[in-house]
């Protein structure tokens, strides 16, 4: 009896107009969901009749504007999802793409309804069939940018509860899913400035991180270095560069201290770049990685990628633990991020840009080493940059000296003689900002140190 009702619904809907009889529609469609509850895999027959009528509604423009007919529809969408989400296959698609762009339209945003379907489907819908889908969707450029916040919300909470056996057999649709992701902002690298782009291509490295917390040492090691060839290899667009170190940036900050076990390759390509993309420098015309954006956005993109690398760097140093700044590797990166103070590719705020990118890789890279003699290396280069033409480059030494000795602490006092006759020279220095920021950073240092400095600086 109740497989005869459903039929009955079915044929009865043929006959409905939902723009002319938006309410009787907006019935029938929860008695559906409540008798294909019911009939459950009984009522599989029956989803040719129905679910295109469905989703034409679904679909329509006018539905936003109904909102007991919406309702209703996300009601039952949400109500087969749960029940007969193995057998939605050919529907799966047009429902994701259009609930993205309900969820991201100004009359929906809010909208909890759609919230919740949208974690029916990441929670039921199984990854055999919900991966495929949504690699359909992104190869094929079936959404809009607005579009990827809840695309990547959908995916990421799909990933959370998979097995091991789940990202295992789908591994290689994941990873050629993201690498078709990561070339977004090539793709629209002449629409939008850096920083807006940014914002959209951080849903794809957080849902990216989800992926990679839940992958073994083994796993996601050769995926790591396909992404690193990807980027680079191959005279790759250089926004693929950026791309990459915008991610090593947020995965440093997720993994921490297990970064170290994969980061070891990208510290000659950094050194490289960060020397590349150094107003201060001449260019290396034999240089082995070119880095050529385009005309549009040139220099917002190179701070960028120098961002990235300098963020990448300051975390690999920061959460280091097991010796992985050997004295190689400090030697290679130091001259590249001090030389950093002379860079004036184009940036808002050069003293802020200092303080909080520069300042903090080479504070974390000399923390990182316990060999006193690096630490002196590193010093006496910063001290050279006290002596620039350039007033700004001179308080940016000030600024690094103050955060070096901060961190640094009471092992700085091995340093202090060196520093002295620098100082004293900014003591007098003929730009005053200059010369009250060098008292202000010896008042500074005394107070780090415990103990006065007058001593030093009368001799």
């Amino acid at each position: 009896m109740v497989h005869r009702s459903l039929t009955f619904i079915c044929q009865y809907l043929r006959l409905i107009d939902s723009g002319q009889h938006s309410n009787l529609s907006a019935s029938i469609y929860l008695c559906l969901a409540e008798l294909c509850a019911t009939l459950k895999i009984y009522s599989i027959g029956e989803l040719p009749s129905f679910m295109p009528h469905v989703l034409q509604t679904y679909q329509s423009e006018n539905v936003t504007k109904n909102e007991l007919l919406l309702t209703s529809v996300i009601a039952c969408l949400s109500k087969l999802v749960r029940t007969l989400c193995n057998y939605l296959t050919p529907y799966l698609s047009d429902i994701i793409k259009r609930t993205c762009t309900l969820l991201t339209h100004p009359a929906c945003v809010t909208d909890q309804r759609l919230r919740t379907m949208w974690s029916h489907i990441a929670l039921h819908v199984p990854h055999r069939l919900l991966f495929p889908i949504l690699y359909d969707v992104i190869d094929k450029n079936e959404f809009e940018l607005n579009d990827l916040e809840p695309l990547m919300t959908l995916l990421k909470q799909s990933l959370s509860i998979a097995t091991s056996d789940d990202l295992s057999s789908n591994y290689s649709l994941l990873k050629k899913l993201f690498l078709k992701l990561f070339t977004l902002r090539t793709m629209h690298t002449k629409k939008m400035p850096p920083n807006k782009m940014n914002i959209y291509e951080d849903y794809i490295f957080e849902c990216f991180a989800e992926l990679v917390m839940r992958l073994s040492e083994e796993t996601f090691r050769p995926l790591f270095y396909t992404i690193y060839e990807w980027a680079v290899y191959n005279e790759p667009p250089a926004e693929y560069t950026l791309t990459f170190y915008r991610l090593t940036l947020i995965l440093s900050k997720r993994l921490k201290g297990l970064f170290t076990l994969f980061a070891g390759h990208i510290i000659q390509h950094s050194s490289s770049i960060l020397n590349q993309l150094n107003t201060s420098k001449m260019e290396d015309a034999e240089a082995e990685f070119k880095i050529n954006f385009r005309k549009k956005y040139v220099d917002e993109n190179k701070i960028e990628l120098i961002n990235g690398i300098l963020g990448s760097i300051s975390n690999l140093c920061l959460f280091d633990s097991v010796g992985f700044i050997n004295d190689e590797r400090f030697q290679l990166l130091m001259m590249p991020i001090v030389d950093q103070m002379e860079n004036f590719t184009s940036t808002d705020d050069y003293a802020q840009w200092i303080q909080q990118n520069v300042a903090p890789c080479i504070v974390n890279l000399t923390a990182a080493t316990k060999e006193e003699s690096l630490w002196r290396k590193i010093h006496y280069q910063i001290l050279l940059k006290t002596r620039s033409n350039l007033s700004k480059v001179r308080l940016a030494t000030l600024i690094v000296i103050q955060e070096m000795s901060r961190k640094l602490g009471m092992n700085y006092q091995s340093l202090l003689a060196e520093a002295v006759p620098f100082m004293t020279e900014l003591m007098e220095d003929p730009n005053d900002e200059v010369e009250k920021t060098c008292h202000r950073v010896i008042v500074d240092m005394e107070s780090t140190l415990g103990e006065s400095l007058q001593d030093y600086f009368n001799n």
